[in-house]
């Protein structure tokens, strides 16, 4: 038997029998903290027999060339996804597209994958750094300075698109923070993009959940609504082509801040042309930068339009996964980092999947403090108020700095 570890009072086992029966219990109590799922699977790739195709401005596509079906992604954006029977038969038909006047691109549909007073708010380091567990004090976000400065300002509410695995909204730290009625499952075509993973919850609880009501952890915005835009798999992989449907949905829906804590190695010119269209409509986008340690920041988090995080640990450190270099703008902490699963388990999550979310969260503020603030602005007080790591200024190991909400509210005004 496991409770919760907010569980006070009395446990009991019943037992049934008949006179004279005798039992053998063993038994042991302890304190679980969080599971830790820093030691993730990686996720299979996935092959791809589908192509994503974008047509000219004024021109007609021809025919399908034997697709098997066709879908449009975008219509704003001319794009179709279509599928094919076989690996050979996307590839010929590819090459048929390329030769087309009326192509303006196509490519694969590839594979993205996820990147990694309440009774857990002591394990949020993130949120306020005493130098537990041999952390450095102060390395933290400043989320208590930040509450005090704005405690007596207005906020409205700042929808934030999670477009991940889904949410599962019935947590009671979620009551009444997750739009169901704006999201949708891409996966399995459903208007309900609930949660079988674990990975797209666990983000949205560093966002938005509840606070200081003793069921569990606090989320960095109390005004945060979540859009649960589902593109990964109960395996936590997904498409190329079902993120462009996530990123125009959440446009469609008001999201004034997209989370991406996915991504891959390959660009894509299709989510490229998503993410425009998402920065014309003042939205900001925040997207992890990699968990493998390289230098070389994963797409999307390397597009002119996304703005790119990475993580750091307790000491202020970059995390040795989180990738690095060229078109990184932010860090923030990515590891250790408490929040919920799919079924309701809270667990431990390393990854610059947590850190994009503190970002995310903080910029959802900024919106909810001025609702008219362009999404450049919110950019440019995220960078300006970011504390200064590593070399002096910006530097491609850690961006503009690691993420500071107090200082960061502090400009708007």
């Amino acid at each position: 038997m496991y409770f919760p570890l907010s569980w006070s009072g009395r446990q009991y086992l019943i037992l049934e029998g008949y006179p004279g029966d005798t039992y053998s219990v063993p038994f042991s109590v302890s304190r679980y903290e969080p599971i830790d799922l820093t030691r993730s699977a990686s996720v299979q790739a996935k092959t791809t027999t589908a192509l994503i195709v974008q047509t000219k401005s004024g021109m007609v596509r021809g025919n399908s060339l034997g697709a098997t079906r066709v879908q449009a992604l975008a219509p704003e954006l001319r794009l179709e996804k279509l599928t094919y029977q076989s690996v050979a038969e996307a590839a010929q038909a590819k090459r048929k597209f390329e030769q087309s006047r009326a192509t303006a691109y196509v490519e694969y549909d590839t594979p993205i994958e996820a990147f990694g007073a309440d009774a857990f708010k002591k394990h949020q380091w993130s949120l306020l750094n005493t130098g537990q567990k041999k952390g450095v004090k102060g390395a933290d976000i400043g989320l208590t300075a930040m509450q005090k400065r704005i405690a007596k300002k207005k906020q409205t509410t700042t929808l934030v698109a999670v477009i991940d695995s889904g949410v599962n909204p019935s947590y009671a730290d979620f009551a009444g923070k997750v739009r169901m009625d704006l999201g949708y499952d891409f996966v399995n075509r459903s208007k309900t993009a609930w949660d079988d993973h674990g990975h797209g919850s666990h983000v949205a609880g560093v966002i938005a959940a509840g606070s200081d009501n003793t069921y569990g952890m606090t989320g960095i915005n109390a005004k945060a609504s979540i859009i649960p835009i589902k593109v990964l798999d109960e395996n936590g992989a997904g498409y190329t082509s079902d993120l462009v449907s996530g990123i125009n949905h959440a446009v469609k829906k008001g999201a004034k801040v997209i989370n991406l804590s996915l991504g891959g190695d390959t660009s894509s010119k299709s989510v490229e042309s998503a993410l425009s269209y998402a920065k014309s409509k003042n939205v900001l986008i925040v997207a992890a930068s990699g968990n493998a340690g390289k230098k070389t920041v994963a797409y999307p988090a390397r597009s002119k339009y996304v703005f790119s995080v990475g993580a750091t640990g307790r000491t202020d450190k970059r995390a040795s996964f989180s990738n690095y270099g060229t078109g990184l703008d932010l860090v923030a902490p990515g590891v250790e980092i408490p929040s919920y699963l799919a079924d309701g388990e809270i667990a431990f999550a390393s990854g610059t999947s947590m850190a994009a979310p503190h970002v995310a969260a903080v910029a959802s503020v900024l919106y909810s403090l001025k609702p008219t603030i362009k999404a450049s602005d919110v950019e440019s007080f995220l960078k300006k108020s970011a504390k200064d790591l590593g070399t002096k200024g910006y530097d491609t190991t850690y961006g503009y700095g690691r993420l500071n909400a107090d200082q960061a509210a502090s400009y708007i005004k």
